[in-house]
């Protein structure tokens, strides 16, 4: 997975997998705040934030296919420890 960088002129560049990550973070965060009452703030912070970063281009992957399946992995891990 790419890692943002820092620009110096205080620019930040957010490329391939990374750039996914967050937008699928926002969204899920938004989706979780969105049946709870309360939290105002935060969903006013995440709506300017996707003002900000605008739409993603395409369709956003799931979780589990930019990070992987963690029961897999943990079966996996497991299996090694073996």
């Amino acid at each position: 997975m790419h890692k943002a960088i820092w620009q110096c002129d205080g620019n930040l560049v957010i490329r391939g997998n990374t750039r996914a990550l967050l937008f699928r973070a926002l969204e899920d965060a938004r989706s979780e705040l969105a049946s709870r009452d309360g939290a105002d703030e935060v969903k006013r912070t995440l709506a300017a934030l996707q003002e900000v970063l605008g739409a993603y281009d395409g369709k956003l992957p799931s979780s589990v296919e930019l990070l992987g399946d963690p029961v897999k992995e943990r079966v996996s891990r497991n299996l090694l420890k073996g």
